[in-house]
């Protein structure tokens, strides 16, 4: 944990224009982040641009200010940089490295446990269960005050990176934030509408053309996404629709994982696991990082050599640990 609550206030404090960016192929939580602490920094008359490489994912447009978000970032007149729910440098992408380019401070801003803490200024507490989370903090802190649009995004990630409340990180305190969200107009039900429960036909597509590739042994589940299976879909993404969560609830499994395929030919592999196991451990081996339960890389390495050494990994970390409930 490392909270620089006064040095990153007093960097956005005079700033009168902000650069927000997050994540490479972002979930609910580097969205909704980001969107939130544009949304109310806005209300405090700055002029704040967000970016993220490829833009907003499809099934999260439906947040306010989802389509002003920059999909590419060249030059761009900042006073200061922020970068929300990115373990590293590199997970920032193409736009993180345009936001260095600038030469302004950067705050960091994250609740992954293996962050590099790369922030001129850091706010990195991985007790909270979101970034988004964390943004709520800071604003409290900066007493920025909050209205129905940034607190719909806020409680977008709240929900999305706890699968509605289910995690095990969840307290009584988030419980209490959630609330907070809901009176100021956040509403609960169309998010988790949008998010959890709903699915589009070319994600469906998706999981059709991957189910062949799944294999189970020794409680670790995994999946393969080539680029021929997105074309094919005709899905409009780079990530699993969800999948790698999905996997994680089948009763045998304690740890699962889904190798994607991107068009340079990487492979980004998201873990999942079931309390009482470690994913970070094997995801920070592999150049990447996160949470004991959810975590990832990016790799180059080619699939065929990639997979059967990292589901050796994953089986190892399946006997290091032990089910929390059978």
């Amino acid at each position: 944990m490392k909270l620089d609550w006064a040095e990153a206030s007093a960097l956005v404090a005079p700033a009168g224009r902000v650069l927000i960016v997050t994540h490479i192929s972002p979930d609910g939580d580097a969205i909704g982040s980001m969107l939130g602490l544009a949304h109310a920094l806005r209300g405090q008359g700055k002029t704040v641009t967000c970016a993220v490489d490829d833009g907003v994912p499809v099934g999260l447009r439906f947040l306010p200010g989802a389509d002003a978000v920059r999909a590419t970032l060249d030059m761009v007149e900042v006073d200061v940089c922020i970068a929300v729910d990115c373990g590293d440098e590199r997970r920032m992408g193409a736009v993180g490295q345009a936001a260095l380019r600038t030469g302004r401070p950067l705050v960091n801003l994250d609740h992954h446990p293996t962050n590099t803490l790369f922030g001129d200024a850091n706010l990195v507490d991985p007790q909270t269960v979101a970034s988004a989370e964390g943004v709520l903090d800071w604003l409290d802190y900066m007493h920025v005050p909050l209205d129905r649009t940034s607190a719909t995004c806020l409680l977008t990630g709240l929900v999305t990176d706890t699968l509605c409340f289910r995690t095990d990180n969840v307290t009584p305190d988030t419980l209490g934030k959630a609330q907070r969200l809901m009176r100021l107009g956040a509403p609960l039900s169309e998010i988790v509408q949008r998010t959890v429960n709903r699915k589009t036909y070319a994600g469906l597509r998706l999981w059709q053309a991957v189910m062949p590739t799944i294999r189970l042994e020794d409680h670790v589940i995994w999946a393969v996404i080539t680029q021929e299976m997105f074309r094919q879909s005709g899905f409009n993404g780079s990530d699993d629709d969800g999948l790698v969560s999905m996997l994680i609830q089948v009763e045998e499994a304690y740890i699962s994982a889904v190798f994607r395929e991107k068009p340079d030919g990487t492979i980004e592999i998201g873990f999942r696991a079931v309390p009482g196991f470690d994913t970070s451990a094997v995801a920070v081996s592999l150049g990447g990082g996160g949470h004991r339960l959810a975590s990832g890389a990016t790799v180059s390495e080619p699939l065929e050599t990639l997979v059967p050494r990292v589901v050796e990994q994953l089986k190892a970390a399946v006997r290091a640990g032990a089910p929390v409930v059978t």
